[in-house]
């Protein structure tokens, strides 16, 4: 499952539309739904569904949709990942780091939720922050 090209028209801000060649990309798309999903807090169940298999198929044939399994596991790599850099970019800030933490429930769940955040300013003084888990 590799590259598919195809000839896109693509409009640009100013209106003008130019022909444009597009790769397909399996691993990409796959990426970008597991993002959506984790993003938007849709169920992963949400692969299973007909009405989003016959939109995405009409969107893109070429993409073969990935089963309920196979999101959590690439989910559960892109958050060992992120933590991973995250741990590393902590281990070398050579500044102070200020922690705040946020607690709320969400009322429709009736359950109780913490967010950890970490402030920082990283060495090229940009500040920065971060959800820590």
């Amino acid at each position: 499952m590799g590259l598919a090209r195809t000839l896109r028209l693509r409009t640009k801000s100013n209106g003008e539309k130019k022909l444009e060649n597009h790769a397909f990309n399996q691993e990409n798309s796959s990426q970008e739904l597991a993002e959506m999903i984790v993003m938007h807090e849709y169920p992963f169940s949400m692969v299973d569904h007909l009405g989003f298999r016959r939109f995405v198929s009409g969107l893109n044939p070429d993409f073969h949709m990935i089963s309920r399994n196979t999101l959590r596991s690439d989910i559960l790599t892109m958050f060992e990942n992120r933590k991973s850099s995250l741990r590393k970019l902590l281990e070398v800030n050579q500044g102070r780091i200020a922690v705040t933490i946020d607690m709320w429930t969400a009322s429709y769940q009736k359950k109780g939720y913490m967010a950890m955040t970490a402030h920082f300013v990283h060495d090229e003084w940009i500040l920065r922050n971060q959800t820590l888990r």
